[in-house]
Protein backbone atom coordinates (compact mmCIF):
# COMPACT_ATOMS: atom_id res chain seq x y z
CA UNK A 1 0.00 0.00 0.00
CA UNK A 2 1.35 3.38 -1.24
CA UNK A 3 1.99 5.38 2.32
CA UNK A 4 2.06 8.82 0.97
CA UNK A 5 -1.76 8.67 -0.25
CA UNK A 6 -4.23 10.30 1.63
CA UNK A 7 -8.00 10.15 0.49
CA UNK A 8 -9.47 13.21 2.40
CA UNK A 9 -6.79 15.77 3.92
CA UNK A 10 -7.57 19.59 4.74
CA UNK A 11 -5.02 22.26 2.52
CA UNK A 12 -3.70 24.18 5.75
CA UNK A 13 -1.79 26.71 3.15
CA UNK A 14 -3.77 29.31 1.56
CA UNK A 15 -2.73 32.20 -1.19
CA UNK A 16 -4.25 34.66 1.46
CA UNK A 17 -0.78 35.27 3.80
CA UNK A 18 -1.81 35.50 7.71
CA UNK A 19 -0.11 38.92 8.06
CA UNK A 20 -2.44 40.98 5.19
CA UNK A 21 -4.48 43.71 7.19
CA UNK A 22 -5.17 45.69 4.16
CA UNK A 23 -9.23 45.30 4.42
CA UNK A 24 -9.28 47.06 0.45
CA UNK A 25 -7.12 43.92 -0.78
CA UNK A 26 -8.74 41.75 1.35
CA UNK A 27 -11.70 42.14 -0.01
CA UNK A 28 -10.42 42.38 -3.43
CA UNK A 29 -9.57 39.07 -3.15
CA UNK A 30 -13.01 37.48 -1.95
CA UNK A 31 -13.34 35.86 -5.76
CA UNK A 32 -17.12 34.66 -5.24
CA UNK A 33 -18.46 38.18 -4.32
CA UNK A 34 -19.21 40.53 -7.28
CA UNK A 35 -17.68 43.74 -7.65
CA UNK A 36 -20.58 45.83 -5.46
CA UNK A 37 -19.99 43.57 -3.13
CA UNK A 38 -16.21 44.26 -2.06
CA UNK A 39 -16.55 47.73 -2.51
CA UNK A 40 -19.16 48.15 0.20
CA UNK A 41 -17.20 46.17 2.21
CA UNK A 42 -14.29 48.10 1.65
CA UNK A 43 -15.97 50.98 1.89
CA UNK A 44 -17.73 50.09 5.56
CA UNK A 45 -14.21 49.55 6.86
CA UNK A 46 -13.08 52.91 5.59
CA UNK A 47 -16.09 54.44 7.60
CA UNK A 48 -15.32 52.67 10.48
CA UNK A 49 -18.66 50.54 10.68
CA UNK A 50 -17.22 47.17 11.42
CA UNK A 51 -20.21 45.50 12.66
CA UNK A 52 -21.63 46.29 9.69
CA UNK A 53 -19.13 44.89 7.42
CA UNK A 54 -18.54 41.77 9.18
CA UNK A 55 -21.93 40.81 9.94
CA UNK A 56 -22.11 41.46 6.18
CA UNK A 57 -19.12 39.14 5.23
CA UNK A 58 -20.20 36.56 7.74
CA UNK A 59 -23.25 36.51 6.32
CA UNK A 60 -22.58 35.67 2.59
CA UNK A 61 -19.35 33.92 3.70
CA UNK A 62 -21.97 30.98 5.57
CA UNK A 63 -24.79 31.42 2.66
CA UNK A 64 -21.95 30.36 0.29
CA UNK A 65 -20.78 27.59 2.48
CA UNK A 66 -24.26 26.43 2.34
CA UNK A 67 -24.80 26.34 -0.50
CA UNK A 68 -21.56 24.60 -2.22
CA UNK A 69 -22.64 22.26 0.01
CA UNK A 70 -25.91 21.71 -0.94
CA UNK A 71 -24.59 21.06 -4.32
CA UNK A 72 -23.26 17.75 -2.65
CA UNK A 73 -27.23 16.56 -1.98
CA UNK A 74 -29.80 17.36 1.02
CA UNK A 75 -30.05 13.91 1.84
CA UNK A 76 -26.26 13.27 1.51
CA UNK A 77 -25.86 16.41 3.81
CA UNK A 78 -28.62 15.21 6.10
CA UNK A 79 -26.38 11.43 6.62
CA UNK A 80 -22.92 12.95 7.39
CA UNK A 81 -24.80 14.97 10.12
CA UNK A 82 -26.80 12.45 11.07
CA UNK A 83 -30.06 14.82 10.67
CA UNK A 84 -32.87 12.54 9.99
CA UNK A 85 -34.63 15.21 9.20
CA UNK A 86 -33.06 16.50 5.93
CA UNK A 87 -34.12 14.92 2.86
CA UNK A 88 -33.84 15.54 -0.86
CA UNK A 89 -36.18 18.37 -0.29
CA UNK A 90 -34.73 20.30 2.29
CA UNK A 91 -33.31 23.11 1.73
CA UNK A 92 -29.45 23.42 3.33
CA UNK A 93 -28.71 27.08 3.11
CA UNK A 94 -31.41 27.80 5.65
CA UNK A 95 -32.18 24.50 7.40
CA UNK A 96 -28.74 23.96 8.90
CA UNK A 97 -26.55 26.06 11.41
CA UNK A 98 -23.39 27.86 10.55
CA UNK A 99 -21.84 25.65 13.01
CA UNK A 100 -22.91 22.71 11.63
CA UNK A 101 -21.81 24.09 8.32
CA UNK A 102 -18.19 24.85 9.10
CA UNK A 103 -18.26 21.15 11.30
CA UNK A 104 -19.05 19.49 8.14
CA UNK A 105 -16.44 21.40 5.92
CA UNK A 106 -13.81 20.41 8.61
CA UNK A 107 -15.22 16.35 8.20
CA UNK A 108 -14.85 17.03 4.36
CA UNK A 109 -11.74 18.54 4.42
CA UNK A 110 -12.45 21.98 3.05
CA UNK A 111 -11.35 23.66 6.52
CA UNK A 112 -8.08 22.95 8.16
CA UNK A 113 -8.05 22.46 11.92
CA UNK A 114 -6.39 26.12 12.45
CA UNK A 115 -9.19 27.78 10.27
CA UNK A 116 -11.94 26.06 11.74
CA UNK A 117 -10.76 27.02 14.92
CA UNK A 118 -10.23 30.78 13.36
CA UNK A 119 -13.82 30.76 11.67
CA UNK A 120 -15.26 29.68 15.09
CA UNK A 121 -13.49 32.48 16.91
CA UNK A 122 -15.30 35.12 14.50
CA UNK A 123 -18.81 33.25 14.57
CA UNK A 124 -18.63 33.93 18.78
CA UNK A 125 -17.50 37.35 17.87
CA UNK A 126 -19.89 38.20 15.74
CA UNK A 127 -22.56 36.57 17.04
CA UNK A 128 -21.70 38.48 19.97
CA UNK A 129 -22.33 41.82 19.01
CA UNK A 130 -25.18 41.24 16.64
CA UNK A 131 -27.11 39.94 19.60
CA UNK A 132 -26.18 43.18 21.79
CA UNK A 133 -29.21 45.56 22.41
CA UNK A 134 -30.21 47.77 24.80
CA UNK A 135 -32.61 45.16 26.31
CA UNK A 136 -30.34 42.56 25.96
CA UNK A 137 -27.70 44.80 28.86
CA UNK A 138 -25.23 45.78 25.91
CA UNK A 139 -22.84 48.49 26.45
CA UNK A 140 -22.39 51.49 24.15
CA UNK A 141 -18.86 51.52 24.80
CA UNK A 142 -18.89 47.59 23.53
CA UNK A 143 -17.84 47.91 20.03
CA UNK A 144 -16.33 45.87 17.73
CA UNK A 145 -12.29 46.64 17.10
CA UNK A 146 -10.65 47.15 13.88
CA UNK A 147 -8.45 44.43 14.12
CA UNK A 148 -11.32 41.68 14.64
CA UNK A 149 -12.83 42.54 12.03
CA UNK A 150 -10.14 42.31 9.24
CA UNK A 151 -9.62 39.19 11.31
CA UNK A 152 -13.29 38.22 10.28
CA UNK A 153 -12.77 39.53 7.24
CA UNK A 154 -9.17 37.41 6.44
CA UNK A 155 -10.22 33.82 7.82
CA UNK A 156 -13.73 34.57 5.31
CA UNK A 157 -11.87 35.27 2.27
CA UNK A 158 -9.10 32.17 3.05
CA UNK A 159 -12.23 30.03 4.30
CA UNK A 160 -14.31 30.34 1.43
CA UNK A 161 -14.81 34.11 -0.82
CA UNK A 162 -11.25 33.63 -1.90
CA UNK A 163 -12.00 29.59 -2.95
CA UNK A 164 -13.24 28.51 -5.89
CA UNK A 165 -14.51 24.85 -5.28
CA UNK A 166 -14.91 22.11 -2.68
CA UNK A 167 -12.51 18.74 -4.01
CA UNK A 168 -12.63 17.41 -0.90
CA UNK A 169 -16.09 16.88 -0.45
CA UNK A 170 -16.60 15.87 -3.82
CA UNK A 171 -14.20 12.78 -3.20
CA UNK A 172 -16.86 12.55 -0.34
CA UNK A 173 -19.50 11.92 -2.49
CA UNK A 174 -18.02 9.52 -4.91
CA UNK A 175 -16.74 7.36 -2.26
CA UNK A 176 -20.22 7.15 -0.95
CA UNK A 177 -21.79 6.29 -4.66
CA UNK A 178 -19.10 4.01 -5.13
CA UNK A 179 -19.89 2.02 -1.79
CA UNK A 180 -23.72 1.43 -3.08
CA UNK A 181 -23.11 1.00 -6.67
CA UNK A 182 -19.40 -1.49 -6.28
CA UNK A 183 -18.23 -4.02 -4.16
CA UNK A 184 -14.75 -3.14 -3.20
CA UNK A 185 -11.90 -5.09 -1.93
CA UNK A 186 -8.90 -4.82 0.69
CA UNK A 187 -6.84 -3.68 -2.35
CA UNK A 188 -9.47 -0.89 -3.74
CA UNK A 189 -7.73 2.06 -4.06
CA UNK A 190 -10.29 3.83 -2.03
CA UNK A 191 -10.12 1.57 1.29
CA UNK A 192 -5.80 1.91 0.53
CA UNK A 193 -6.50 6.01 0.88
CA UNK A 194 -8.97 5.74 4.01
CA UNK A 195 -5.93 3.63 5.84
CA UNK A 196 -3.86 7.26 5.71
CA UNK A 197 -6.60 9.36 6.42
CA UNK A 198 -6.99 11.04 9.80
CA UNK A 199 -9.30 10.01 12.46
CA UNK A 200 -12.30 12.27 11.81
CA UNK A 201 -12.20 11.42 8.13
CA UNK A 202 -12.65 7.79 9.12
CA UNK A 203 -15.42 8.58 11.53
CA UNK A 204 -17.03 10.46 8.77
CA UNK A 205 -17.08 7.16 6.55
CA UNK A 206 -18.25 4.77 9.00
CA UNK A 207 -21.08 7.42 9.52
CA UNK A 208 -21.99 7.44 5.81
CA UNK A 209 -22.21 3.83 5.73
CA UNK A 210 -23.88 3.60 8.24
CA UNK A 211 -26.44 5.92 7.07
CA UNK A 212 -26.73 4.04 3.84
CA UNK A 213 -27.96 1.32 4.99
CA UNK A 214 -30.81 3.28 6.57
CA UNK A 215 -31.32 4.75 2.85
CA UNK A 216 -30.59 1.78 0.06
CA UNK A 217 -32.66 -0.75 -1.04
CA UNK A 218 -31.73 -4.15 -3.58
CA UNK A 219 -28.56 -4.61 -5.12
CA UNK A 220 -27.60 -1.33 -3.72
CA UNK A 221 -27.89 -2.28 -0.26
CA UNK A 222 -26.12 -5.57 -0.94
CA UNK A 223 -23.48 -3.40 -2.21
CA UNK A 224 -23.31 -1.47 1.15
CA UNK A 225 -23.47 -4.52 3.31
CA UNK A 226 -20.18 -6.58 1.50
CA UNK A 227 -18.32 -3.08 1.82
CA UNK A 228 -19.42 -2.53 5.84
CA UNK A 229 -18.42 -5.76 6.20
CA UNK A 230 -15.14 -5.18 4.55
CA UNK A 231 -14.40 -1.86 5.87
CA UNK A 232 -15.89 -1.56 9.62
CA UNK A 233 -14.05 -4.81 10.79
CA UNK A 234 -10.89 -3.16 9.53
CA UNK A 235 -11.16 0.05 11.27
CA UNK A 236 -12.82 -1.36 14.33
CA UNK A 237 -9.58 -1.52 16.47
CA UNK A 238 -9.09 2.00 16.50
CA UNK A 239 -12.85 2.95 16.90
CA UNK A 240 -13.86 5.08 20.22
CA UNK A 241 -16.60 4.55 21.83
CA UNK A 242 -18.93 7.19 20.65
CA UNK A 243 -18.26 5.08 16.46
CA UNK A 244 -18.57 1.64 18.16
CA UNK A 245 -21.89 2.91 19.82
CA UNK A 246 -23.23 4.20 16.32
CA UNK A 247 -22.57 0.69 14.87
CA UNK A 248 -24.90 -0.88 17.74
CA UNK A 249 -27.46 2.12 17.29
CA UNK A 250 -27.61 1.71 13.62
CA UNK A 251 -28.27 -2.15 14.38
CA UNK A 252 -31.27 -1.66 16.87
CA UNK A 253 -32.88 0.96 14.72
CA UNK A 254 -33.18 -1.00 11.95
CA UNK A 255 -33.90 -4.26 13.84
CA UNK A 256 -37.00 -2.09 14.98
CA UNK A 257 -38.09 -0.78 11.58
CA UNK A 258 -38.25 -4.23 10.38
CA UNK A 259 -35.47 -3.46 7.54
CA UNK A 260 -34.42 -7.28 7.54
CA UNK A 261 -31.60 -7.07 5.02
CA UNK A 262 -30.37 -3.85 6.71
CA UNK A 263 -30.49 -6.05 10.19
CA UNK A 264 -29.03 -8.80 8.11
CA UNK A 265 -25.82 -7.01 7.30
CA UNK A 266 -25.35 -5.19 10.43
CA UNK A 267 -26.08 -8.12 11.94
CA UNK A 268 -22.71 -9.95 10.19
CA UNK A 269 -20.44 -6.65 10.68
CA UNK A 270 -20.60 -6.98 14.30
CA UNK A 271 -20.49 -10.52 14.88
CA UNK A 272 -17.41 -10.26 12.83
CA UNK A 273 -16.02 -7.78 15.39
CA UNK A 274 -17.86 -9.26 18.62
CA UNK A 275 -19.42 -5.78 18.77
CA UNK A 276 -23.21 -7.08 20.15
CA UNK A 277 -22.21 -4.90 23.52
CA UNK A 278 -22.42 -1.80 22.21
CA UNK A 279 -26.17 -2.60 20.74
CA UNK A 280 -28.23 -0.52 23.33
CA UNK A 281 -31.70 -2.82 24.62
CA UNK A 282 -33.62 -0.12 23.56
CA UNK A 283 -33.95 3.25 21.79
CA UNK A 284 -33.96 5.27 25.05
CA UNK A 285 -30.75 6.74 24.09
CA UNK A 286 -32.20 8.31 20.89
CA UNK A 287 -34.12 10.56 22.90
CA UNK A 288 -31.13 11.70 25.35
CA UNK A 289 -28.96 12.23 21.69
CA UNK A 290 -31.56 14.25 20.51
CA UNK A 291 -32.53 16.86 23.04
CA UNK A 292 -28.04 17.08 23.60
CA UNK A 293 -27.79 18.02 20.03
CA UNK A 294 -30.67 20.98 20.51
CA UNK A 295 -28.52 21.74 23.47
CA UNK A 296 -25.70 22.09 21.61
CA UNK A 297 -26.89 24.08 18.65
CA UNK A 298 -28.91 26.47 21.17
CA UNK A 299 -25.32 26.64 22.78
CA UNK A 300 -23.67 27.93 19.20
CA UNK A 301 -26.43 29.71 18.26
CA UNK A 302 -27.61 33.35 17.96
CA UNK A 303 -28.85 34.53 21.85
CA UNK A 304 -27.20 31.22 23.10
CA UNK A 305 -27.69 32.26 26.94
CA UNK A 306 -31.35 33.17 26.14
CA UNK A 307 -31.90 29.71 23.93
CA UNK A 308 -29.60 27.61 26.66
CA UNK A 309 -32.11 26.87 29.08
CA UNK A 310 -35.04 25.41 27.35
CA UNK A 311 -33.31 22.39 26.27
CA UNK A 312 -30.80 21.98 29.24
CA UNK A 313 -33.79 21.62 31.59
CA UNK A 314 -35.26 18.78 29.32
CA UNK A 315 -32.34 17.09 29.01
CA UNK A 316 -32.16 17.00 32.71
CA UNK A 317 -35.59 15.91 33.09
CA UNK A 318 -35.03 13.26 30.95
CA UNK A 319 -33.96 11.05 34.24
CA UNK A 320 -30.32 10.84 35.94
CA UNK A 321 -29.41 7.29 33.90
CA UNK A 322 -28.04 8.51 30.69
CA UNK A 323 -28.02 5.23 28.12
CA UNK A 324 -24.34 4.13 27.26
CA UNK A 325 -24.87 5.59 23.60
CA UNK A 326 -26.03 9.00 24.69
CA UNK A 327 -23.21 9.63 27.06
CA UNK A 328 -20.78 11.61 24.94
CA UNK A 329 -23.50 13.74 23.59
CA UNK A 330 -24.89 14.46 27.26
CA UNK A 331 -21.67 15.24 28.48
CA UNK A 332 -20.61 17.79 25.65
CA UNK A 333 -23.70 19.26 26.02
CA UNK A 334 -23.81 19.49 29.44
CA UNK A 335 -20.04 20.84 29.45
CA UNK A 336 -20.74 23.12 26.98
CA UNK A 337 -23.19 25.14 29.00
CA UNK A 338 -21.27 24.63 32.38
CA UNK A 339 -17.86 26.10 30.84
CA UNK A 340 -19.87 28.71 28.46
CA UNK A 341 -17.33 30.52 25.80
CA UNK A 342 -15.48 33.43 26.53
CA UNK A 343 -18.46 36.29 27.37
CA UNK A 344 -20.02 33.99 30.20
CA UNK A 345 -22.42 31.55 30.81
CA UNK A 346 -26.28 31.52 30.68
CA UNK A 347 -27.34 31.69 34.12
CA UNK A 348 -30.34 30.54 33.96
CA UNK A 349 -28.74 26.72 32.26
CA UNK A 350 -26.35 26.33 35.01
CA UNK A 351 -28.95 24.48 37.50
CA UNK A 352 -29.74 22.25 35.36
CA UNK A 353 -26.44 21.74 33.68
CA UNK A 354 -24.79 21.22 37.34
CA UNK A 355 -27.89 18.56 37.62
CA UNK A 356 -26.47 16.59 34.88
CA UNK A 357 -23.31 16.34 35.56
CA UNK A 358 -23.50 15.73 39.55
CA UNK A 359 -25.38 13.10 38.13
CA UNK A 360 -22.84 10.88 36.45
CA UNK A 361 -20.83 8.56 38.37
CA UNK A 362 -17.04 8.68 38.75
CA UNK A 363 -16.65 5.65 36.50
CA UNK A 364 -18.61 7.22 33.60
CA UNK A 365 -16.77 10.15 34.13
CA UNK A 366 -13.44 8.17 33.90
CA UNK A 367 -15.42 6.45 30.15
CA UNK A 368 -15.93 10.16 28.98
CA UNK A 369 -12.24 11.72 29.85
CA UNK A 370 -10.55 8.47 28.77
CA UNK A 371 -12.84 7.64 25.45
CA UNK A 372 -14.22 10.76 24.44
CA UNK A 373 -12.18 13.76 25.59
CA UNK A 374 -9.99 13.23 23.26
CA UNK A 375 -12.05 13.75 20.22
CA UNK A 376 -14.46 16.41 21.81
CA UNK A 377 -13.10 19.26 19.73
CA UNK A 378 -15.89 21.25 21.25
CA UNK A 379 -14.62 20.64 24.54
CA UNK A 380 -11.05 21.03 24.43
CA UNK A 381 -11.50 24.35 21.99
CA UNK A 382 -13.15 26.32 25.19
CA UNK A 383 -10.04 25.00 27.50
CA UNK A 384 -7.51 27.52 26.09
CA UNK A 385 -10.15 30.30 26.70
CA UNK A 386 -9.59 32.11 29.98
CA UNK A 387 -13.43 32.24 31.26
CA UNK A 388 -13.84 28.72 30.57
CA UNK A 389 -10.72 27.11 31.32
CA UNK A 390 -11.58 28.73 35.17
CA UNK A 391 -14.93 26.95 35.22
CA UNK A 392 -13.26 23.46 33.85
CA UNK A 393 -10.36 23.83 36.94
CA UNK A 394 -13.06 24.53 39.54
CA UNK A 395 -15.35 21.56 37.90
CA UNK A 396 -12.20 19.27 37.64
CA UNK A 397 -11.35 19.90 41.21
CA UNK A 398 -14.56 18.27 42.43
CA UNK A 399 -14.49 15.06 40.54
CA UNK A 400 -13.14 11.97 42.41
CA UNK A 401 -11.29 10.92 39.58
CA UNK A 402 -8.24 8.84 40.26
CA UNK A 403 -5.57 9.98 37.45
CA UNK A 404 -3.64 7.00 37.57
CA UNK A 405 -6.17 5.36 35.94
CA UNK A 406 -6.63 7.27 32.93
CA UNK A 407 -4.65 5.52 29.96
CA UNK A 408 -4.59 8.21 27.69
CA UNK A 409 -1.26 10.32 28.38
CA UNK A 410 -2.63 14.03 27.01
CA UNK A 411 -6.42 13.20 28.99
CA UNK A 412 -3.90 12.45 32.32
CA UNK A 413 -1.60 15.19 32.18
CA UNK A 414 -3.98 17.70 31.30
CA UNK A 415 -6.46 16.71 34.59
CA UNK A 416 -3.05 17.13 36.36
CA UNK A 417 -2.23 20.45 35.44
CA UNK A 418 -5.93 21.38 36.02
CA UNK A 419 -6.56 20.23 39.26
CA UNK A 420 -3.21 21.96 40.28
CA UNK A 421 -4.51 25.07 38.03
CA UNK A 422 -1.63 25.56 35.83
CA UNK A 423 -3.22 27.50 33.19
CA UNK A 424 0.02 28.09 30.96
CA UNK A 425 0.30 24.31 30.70
CA UNK A 426 -3.60 23.84 30.18
CA UNK A 427 -3.17 25.95 27.20
CA UNK A 428 -0.60 23.70 25.76
CA UNK A 429 -1.54 20.67 26.54
CA UNK A 430 -5.67 21.24 25.64
CA UNK A 431 -4.48 23.22 22.24
CA UNK A 432 -2.17 20.13 21.36
CA UNK A 433 -4.90 18.06 21.46
CA UNK A 434 -7.65 19.95 19.97
CA UNK A 435 -5.43 19.89 17.20
CA UNK A 436 -4.74 16.04 16.87
CA UNK A 437 -8.83 15.43 17.46
CA UNK A 438 -9.46 17.89 14.19
CA UNK A 439 -6.58 15.31 12.55
CA UNK A 440 -3.86 17.59 12.77
CA UNK A 441 -0.97 15.80 14.36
Amino acid sequence: MPGDVVLWKADSTSLIPDNLRDPHELSGRALQLRDRERRQIATNFESGNYEVASTYVWTRTMALLKKQLASLGSEFVGELLQRPDLDEFSDITTNISDSEAISLARDLGIFSPLQTKRLLHSQEIVTYFAGLSSDTGGHDEEELTHEEAVSCLRICVQGVLGQENIGAAEDFKIFRDKLTRDTLTPESSELEKLRGSPYFFVRTAISVILSLFRTSKGAQLEHVGRNALLIIPEFWPGLKEPERWQVGQAYAEQFNEGRKESVKGLHAVLLKVSGFDYVPENLRSSTFIKVASSVIAAHEGMDNFYNEPGPMRELASLGTSIPGPALAACMTAALCVKLGNRSGVSNAAQDSANEVLNSVSDDRWLHYLDGRLEEDSRILGKLDETRPQARWIALVAGLDVNDSEIKSKDVRALMIASKAGKTAKIDEIASRMYKKSLGLR
